[in-house]
């Protein structure tokens, strides 16, 4: 049974331990930059407790997951590769582009290695069914993205690296990284970006004062897709009311489709929104964290263990690369670009 050892102890430990291990990984230990809170997450869990990752990617296991700040991502997944670990790195891919293309030098130098992004949500039933649907909208005129959640909106919630711009903070790449990666993964490549990304809440509390938050927690995107159609995303991490239905609705010359959660719906040829598929709650057991991405972390899960219990690597054909983890980054540098020069259309880099 591959042996998993995971680097952070935020999501890492709340949604990959439980969803892994129901996917019959066998996880194992964990690393953290809080001794303590890493021992006792590790007693918790019944994993070994590692105070520095160094040590943990030597460690006796199969692969590393990289579930830390942005800022971190480079070191630890050629530092893991090296080390002749497969590796899983969480998005956003690094901190740009350039450091996310050493990423991709790194993981063609270990070609034998699996070396990939956690865009999670790719292995989800309904994602793949548009995917497999796609072509019955015709031509695609836009896109729309529909994230609105209050999760941040508390200004007394305390400053972390969340709030850090510096170590790739933000939810233009918390969150817009993964309906980047979804436009992608339903065969809408993008040229250029317009983009306005905000900072709503500019301080928080920090120790015995506060502290200024340079990332962005508000994000309006339009993307310019290659057949000249245009995709528009908002995202809010401060929204006053409750958290709304994540959507990503396309609309195309013959129909439109929505993805909701775990729900595919489809209207097509004037027809009102019914459900195309629903998604798989039920295949999971036990624990239910993280709602739609902790069942697509559960069903990748499923995946790695192909992959590396039975050597077939088809089980992760449809996972995002290293290389898809540049393509998105590239799109996140743009869109910061264009929001620092107010708003101009911006290419993506080559």
């Amino acid at each position: 049974m591959a042996r998993v050892g995971i680097i952070g102890t935020g999501w890492g430990a709340r949604v990959q331990v439980p969803a892994f291990r129901e996917a019959g990984l066998d996880v194992v230990a964990i690393a953290g930059h809080n001794s303590e809170r890493t021992r006792k997450i590790g007693g918790d869990l019944d994993l070994e407790p590692f105070d520095d990752w160094r040590s943990l990617i030597t460690s006796n296991i199969d692969l590393v997951t990289i579930v830390t700040p942005p800022s971190e991502h480079l070191q630890m997944a050629t530092s893991a590769l090296d080390a002749g670990k497969h590796v899983l790195c969480e998005k956003p891919t690094a901190l740009n582009a350039s450091e996310a293309e050493e990423l991709v030098a790194a993981g063609r130098k270990h070609p034998d290695q699996i070396a990939l992004i956690d865009h999670e949500l790719r292995f989800l039933p309904s994602f793949r069914a548009a995917r497999d649907r796609i072509g019955d909208l015709g031509g695609i005129r836009y896109a729309e993205v529909r994230y609105a959640s209050p999760g941040r909106g508390d200004r007394t919630r305390a400053w972390n690296w969340w709030s850090d711009a510096s170590q790739g903070g933000g939810i233009w790449g918390a969150v817009g990284s993964h309906f980047v990666d979804m436009l992608r993964f339903l065969g809408m490549e993008i040229e250029a970006v317009q983009a306005t990304l905000r900072t709503i809440i500019d301080e928080r509390p920090f120790e015995n004062g506060t502290r200024r938050v340079t990332s962005d927690d508000f994000a309006d995107v339009a993307l310019r897709l290659a057949n000249g159609a245009i995709a528009s995303m908002t995202f809010s991490a401060v929204a006053s009311g409750p958290d709304e239905p994540t959507t990503l609705t396309i609309h195309g010359e013959e129909g439109a489709m929505r993805l909701a959660g775990e729900d595919l719906l489809t209207a097509l040829r004037g027809e009102l929104f019914t459900a195309a598929t629903k998604g798989s709650r039920s295949d999971r057991r036990g624990n239910s964290a993280g709602g739609a991405f902790g069942t697509g972390t559960f069903l990748l899960g499923r995946a790695l263990k192909r992959a590396i219990d039975d050597g077939d690597r088809s089980a992760i054909a449809d996972a995002a690369t290293f290389e898809d983890g540049l393509m998105q980054q590239r799109v996140l540098d743009a869109a910061r670009e264009s929001s620092a020069s107010d708003g101009r259309w911006t290419a993506l880099s080559s």
